[in-house]
């Protein structure tokens, strides 16, 4: 049922680029674009978006976004997104974004801007178009530092509140700095459930996020051959439930670097996180690392292969009791400019990344993912 679902929403996307691409020619200030992907996964020891050990296509994605130029200061943009990933996404149709973008101070060099509404949060090299097959290096984002399959999606793209942006340009160097001011919003079910395991979830009657704070300042030279991003977040998750409140502190940082070669992409990223969880039944505090290291290689102008290594500690003071390894190798294909068919194989040692909510039992230790993904964008 869930495949018909994803293929008629398929039908929706390919019949709306017509659409889309005769509204843009109409009105050069308005720009409407989206996409969609299909994946199919395939596990040996655990589920990962469903129950992959029989084979799932429970992940799909599909977005239309639009932005429009009121005028040459103000520009307005949105997206809408439907994503199904197992029990981390139910494919409800739901605002990913929605935002008023005044740029205040604006010249041949730098800039200063405010955003008001739904926005992303910049985090990491990949955080702002996570959702997109083309622009992510994987089907599966990084594990170790985007927590995707811990289903933490719904807390790190996007915020409601406040974002200031600016940037400084200087012959083929950039900097940018972006600080977000989030609101307070409520967290969904699933969401409880990966952060504090199933059982514990049970007992919490309601959770939110309190205004969380990201800020990213980011340089680029040489016309992008090197970036490099230092990215930090602060956030409080509180809730209530059965046996009295509880309250998960979380402050970290990313550091993120690239190098971009005419054959090969190298990238490297290394987060800390530090959390301090209060309850009823006593205190906890955590030191969280982890990193990854990852090459692409350009095979052809349409090909990409694709290595990485993941490595997380999800408490720094037991790193051998609480280790998890992560061996990535992928290729992708784009037969032309609008789609693309990727293959990845995922080899983890570990259960940190697994995400909770797709098991009634105990996770085991070794997980191996086989990905096929097919991507299309207008």
């Amino acid at each position: 049922m869930r495949l018909l679902s994803n293929l008629v929403a398929a039908a929706l996307a390919l019949s709306a680029s017509s659409f889309c691409s005769a509204l843009s020619y109409i009105d050069n200030d308005l720009q409407i674009h989206g996409f969609f992907s299909q994946g199919y996964l395939l596990s040996d020891g655990n589920n990962f978006y469903g129950n992959s050990q029989r084979g799932t296509t429970d992940f799909m994605e599909a977005a239309v976004n639009a932005n429009y130029r009121a005028s040459p200061k103000l520009n307005l943009a949105a997206q809408i997104i439907t994503r199904d990933a197992g029990t981390s996404d139910n494919g409800d149709v739901k605002i990913d974004f929605l935002f008023a973008d005044y740029k205040a101070i604006e010249n041949e060099l730098s800039g200063l801007g405010f955003r008001l509404g739904r926005v992303r949060n910049s985090f990491g090299f990949y955080n702002d178009t996570r959702d997109v097959l083309f622009t992510r290096p994987t089907i599966l984002m990084p594990q170790s530092v985007y927590f995707e399959g811990n289903g933490l999606r719904e807390i790190l793209f996007a915020s409601d509140g406040a974002q200031l942006y600016s940037y400084w340009d200087a012959e083929e160097n950039t900097t940018s700095l972006s600080v977000t001011f989030g609101r307070t919003k409520s967290l969904s079910a699933d969401i409880v459930s990966n952060l504090f395991g199933r059982t514990a979830a049970s007992f919490i009657d309601h959770a939110n996020v309190r205004n969380p704070i990201y800020a990213q300042l980011s340089h680029s030279r040489d016309g992008g051959t090197s970036k490099y991003a230092i990215s930090t977040v602060n956030m409080q998750l509180e809730g209530q439930g059965s046996f009295g409140d509880i309250a998960l502190s979380a402050n970290g940082y990313v550091l993120s670097a690239q190098k971009n070669l005419a054959k090969w992409t190298f990238t490297a990223e290394y987060s800390l996180f530090t959390t301090d969880f209060r309850s009823a039944f006593g205190n906890q505090s955590l030191d969280l690392e982890s990193a990854y290291v990852q090459s692409q290689y350009r095979l052809a102008q349409n090909i990409v292969l694709t290595g990485r290594y993941e490595m997380s500690i999800n408490d720094k003071s037991r790193p051998n009791q609480s280790d998890s390894h992560h061996l990535v190798a992928g290729i992708n294909w784009a037969p032309a400019p609008q789609w693309m068919i990727a293959a990845d194989i995922y080899g983890i040692r570990g259960t940190n990344g697994i995400p909770h909510t797709d098991h009634n039992d105990p996770l085991t230790e070794r997980t191996e993912i086989l990905a096929i993904m097919v991507g299309f964008r207008f």
